[in-house]
This record gives C-alpha cells, sequence and structure tokens, in this order.
C-alpha cells in the first residue's frame, strides 16, 4: 500500500514541515500550536483546533495536504474566501481549486474528473454541495487522505453561525472512508466544542485550544454624541494607517462611506450589494495602501490578507460576541498594538434583534416556497419570479429561501432556484424557534459586553471559558478609567495627608 505521506519529501516530519512552510509559503517559523496540531494530522489523528482569528488555522491544513498523497478536501462556507485561498494557493505552486455554486454544472463536473485524475493537492467545497447524493457519489471515485473543515462552529446549532448544509458531513467522511478529519475555528465555546465532536462522531479525536488573549489589542466601549463624527475625527488622527469601520447595514456602510470621503478621507466600502467589480476595486486599493480605510458590512474581512491593520470601529454592536471578537481579531495580527473599539448606540439592541426576526420567517412561509419550486421540477424558477418585488412580503420570502436553501430544499444555479432530491418538507416551527433563541442569546451577551464594569477583555475570556490570568488587564478602556480613579483617590489620599483634612 502506497504511504500517505508524499515521496518527493525527505527528513523527518517536521524537517518536512518547516521546508514547506519556508520555501513554498514564505514564512520563517511556526506559530504558537500550529506545528503540534499539523504533526497530529500526519499521524493520522483527528483533530480540533480553536485558534483565534490571525492564529494561522489555514497553514495547519494547507501543509499536511502538501505532505499527503492525494487530494484533500477543505470544506468552507464562504465562496469568496475560497476563490481567494485558491488564487493564492496557485500563486505559490499548488495545485488547487475550488468547487461552488458560482460555477456551472459543466465547470462542477470537469473539475472532478481532474480530481479523479488527481490533478489537484487542495479542493475547496462549499458544504451546501454535499446536500446532493450524486455530487458525494461522484468525489467516491477521488482518493482523500484528509478532510480539513473550515469555520467548524457552524456544524453546532449552539454557534453563533449554525449552517444545517454542515451537518451532511459526517455522512460524506464515511462515505470517503474515514480519512484523517480536521476541524478549525476561531470561536468556539466548551459547548460548541463538544457539539462539533458529537455531530462529526471524531473518534480518538485531540483537541488543541489557542488562548483567545490577545495581548496587543486595546478593547474600548466608547459613546460619542455623534458617532459619525467620532469615526471621522479618528481616522483623521490616525493618517496613514489601516483601519476598518464596521456596520451593520448597508445604508449605515454607505452613509458612512460617504461621509468621509466628502471629508477628504481615502476610504472604500464593502457590502454584498456592489458588483464585483466594485468590491474588488475598493478591496484591492485597501490591501495595497491606496485605501487607509474600509467601512464595511461583516462581509468584509474573511481570508483578506493584511497584517497591519492598526485599528477597528464597530460602528454597531454585532450580533454576538463570537462575531465581535472574530471581526476586532483583524486588527494586530503582525503582533503590533492595535485597537479595537465599539461604540455605544441605544437602537443597534433593537435593530439586531429586528435582522434576528427577519432571518427566522414563519415556516409556513418557506412550506409554500419549497412546494411552489418542487412544482417547477427540473425547469427551475427564476428567483426574481420566485420572490417578486411587486408583491406585499419581498423581506420575508426573501429570508424563507435562504432558509430552505440552507436546510438543503433547494439551490440557486446562475439566478435560478432548483428543488434538490428532498422531496418531503420537514422543517418545524419548533425548529426556528429553537434556533431563533439561541441567537437571542447571544445578543443578550453581546450587550452585557456593553454594560461591563470590570475588564472588557476578562469578558471576552470568560465567555470562551478562558480564565483569565489578572481581573483587570490593563488595557481597555475600563482598566484605563479604573486606573485614573484610584490614581484620583491616591492623589486625594497624599493632598489630604499632607495638608490635613
Amino acid at each position: 500500500m502506497e504511504s500517505l505521506i508524499c515521496g518527493n519529501l525527505s527528513g523527518s516530519l517536521k524537517e518536512q514541515a518547516e521546508r514547506l512552510l519556508t520555501d513554498t509559503f514564505g514564512h520563517t517559523g511556526f506559530r504558537k500550536g500550529q506545528w503540534e496540531v499539523i504533526e497530529n494530522i500526519l499521524k493520522k489523528g483527528n483533530t480540533i483546533a480553536i485558534f483565534p482569528t490571525g492564529g494561522g488555522k489555514s497553514l495547519c491544513y494547507q501543509i499536511p495536504a502538501m505532505m499527503l498523497s492525494g487530494t484533500t478536501i477543505v470544506i468552507s462556507p464562504l465562496i469568496s474566501l475560497m476563490k481567494d485561498q485558491v488564487d493564492s494557493l496557485v500563486e505559490n505552486g499548488i495545485s488547487a481549486s475550488f468547487l461552488s455554486s458560482s460555477l456551472s454544472d459543466h465547470e462542477v463536473e470537469h473539475r472532478i474528473r481532474e480530481m479523479e485524475k488527481g490533478r489537484y493537492k487542495i479542493v475547496y467545497i462549499a458544504p451546501e454541495r454535499f446536500q446532493s447524493e450524486a455530487f458525494s457519489d461522484a468525489l467516491k471515485k477521488v482518493r482523500i487522505p484528509f478532510i480539513a473543515i473550515d469555520e467548524a462552529h457552524c456544524i453546532s446549532q449552539w454557534g453563533h453561525n449554525f449552517r444545517p448544509s454542515y451537518l451532511k458531513i459526517k455522512d460524506f467522511i464515511q462515505a470517503s472512508g474515514n480519512p484523517v478529519v480536521a476541524a478549525f475555528t476561531a470561536t468556539a465555546n466548551q459547548k460548541v466544542q463538544q457539539d462539533i465532536v458529537n455531530q462529526l462522531s471524531l473518534s480518538q479525536c485531540r483537541l488543541y485550544i489557542g488562548s483567545f488573549d490577545r495581548p496587543n489589542l486595546e478593547f474600548r466601549v466608547e459613546n460619542p454624541e455623534n458617532p459619525s463624527l467620532y469615526v471621522l475625527n479618528y481616522v483623521k488622527s490616525h493618517p496613514g494607517k489601516s483601519g476598518i469601520v464596521y456596520a451593520a447595514t448597508r445604508k449605515n456602510v454607505e452613509n458612512l462611506f460617504y461621509y468621509l470621503k466628502n471629508h477628504g478621507m481615502p476610504a472604500g466600502m464593502y457590502h454584498a450589494g456592489l458588483t464585483g467589480e466594485q468590491r474588488s476595486r475598493y478591496q484591492d486599493g485597501f490591501i495595497n495602501e491606496g485605501i487607509s480605510v474600509m467601512v464595511a458590512t461583516n462581509a468584509f474581512g474573511m481570508g483578506i490578507d493584511k497584517s497591519d491593520v492598526r485599528y477597528i470601529i464597530h460602528y454597531n454592536m454585532p450580533i454576538s460576541v463570537e462575531s465581535y471578537y472574530q471581526e476586532a481579531g483583524r486588527a494586530g495580527r503582525d503582533g503590533e498594538k492595535a485597537v479595537c473599539i465599539l461604540l455605544k448606540n441605544p437602537d443597534d439592541y433593537k435593530l439586531n434583534k429586528f435582522l434576528i426576526n427577519g432571518n427566522y420567517p414563519p415556516v409556513k412561509v418557506a412550506e409554500a416556497l419549497f412546494h411552489r419550486i418542487r412544482k417547477r421540477k427540473a425547469k427551475g424558477i427564476p428567483m426574481e419570479m420566485l420572490l417578486s418585488r411587486k408583491l406585499a412580503g419581498y423581506s420575508m420570502r426573501e429570508s424563507a429561501l435562504k432558509k430552505i436553501i440552507e436546510y438543503g430544499y433547494a439551490e440557486i444555479r446562475s439566478g435560478v432556484v432548483y428543488p434538490t432530491e428532498k422531496e418531503r418538507f420537514t422543517l418545524s416551527q419548533k425548529d426556528i424557534d429553537l434556533h431563533k433563541g439561541i441567537e437571542m442569546e447571544k445578543l443578550d451577551a453581546m450587550q452585557r459586553y456593553l454594560e461591563e464594569k470590570v475588564c472588557l477583555r476578562s469578558y471576552i475570556l470568560r465567555y470562551f471559558n478562558e480564565q483569565p490570568v489578572k481581573e483587570r488587564c490593563g488595557n481597555c478602556s475600563l482598566c484605563f478609567r479604573g486606573m485614573e480613579q484610584d490614581n484620583n483617590k491616591l492623589m486625594s489620599r497624599m493632598l489630604s495627608h499632607i495638608f490635613g483634612k
């Protein structure tokens, strides 16, 4: 039987991995925890790795993929991230590809044939693909030594971004002959960690948890009278420094972008409503230094290879602590000091609650769309015709369509909605209410972060089940105020001692 390890590498496993790290990826050494994860994978150990944003998760599966014979499958929910990572791998001379709904059926078939021939070392696949048994059957001819699951928290209903399509991954693992599996995430507390193990049926699994503490990040909560003016003044006072300003809605992004531009700031913007050409232009400008500040929804940032972001400002409160930590963690990835600022706005809780409610439509609406799509069979139905802006309740139907796609009842190809192999609609209102309730619990936890009285960093660490070394970190806005109050008290006592009461 052929060895799993590629034959063109010599020396110990670590020497081989270090050579790839330097020669192919251009890094001088592994970050803390990376080699331990890579070594366990190479020794055929199932792995769950929880590294904070910027902790170098990608290399933990890309290097083993290079060292193992066959084609490694990387499951990722983010199509734009898949394409960016594949482009980067190809630039480094690594044969890689991806399969997603953005490709035609003909192109998908072509890439699968190339996989069967062993033409790729790494292939990224969107989890929705596994809803199709025909697709999973097609991959049975591919030699798969290793399956990496990115954003693994999506498999847990207790995670902050549950994706029902992730539940099919277990079947794919079994159909592939139970190869080595590694699941990666930046945000998972103990409950989610255990759920990942259970949902994937991982046996003999080793868990690697990097610290959630990023000492170089300064956390602040501010309450300005005029949030837009606050952002403008901050950007003005940090000329030439790269930063990201996150806002909750497209409207807020555009308003803030034009406000900064009108005051002469080199700003760009990013949200899903822009054309691909617009998003690419602004993103390239940000990465290549032409644009210093990006105003964006949370769609921006995943896979962006920019380590010198010096500040992150949240114009609106994120929907969960997980989302906040992931987005704030895009600052200071070079290890240098960076600032993460969250602006208080009393309306943000209501806004996020509205967004959550909108994401969970009545199950009857979803069921009605399901039956309409099933009637069209293989012909499909154009999305514009299915949703029709002319009729009342457009946003509710749009949310319902997202739900039936998430649960594998339909798929979109080139703007046309097609039914999947699922013939019966089994999604219940109880399912909808459960996941909506979990999101509301996370929103409440985010609100408590804004109301924290002692230390912002300690709050974040405890949220992720990590015990802080000190009650006060000395590097957040609450600690600064506490130290200032302590200094004032000390000065008052000294003056009282000197001059008497």
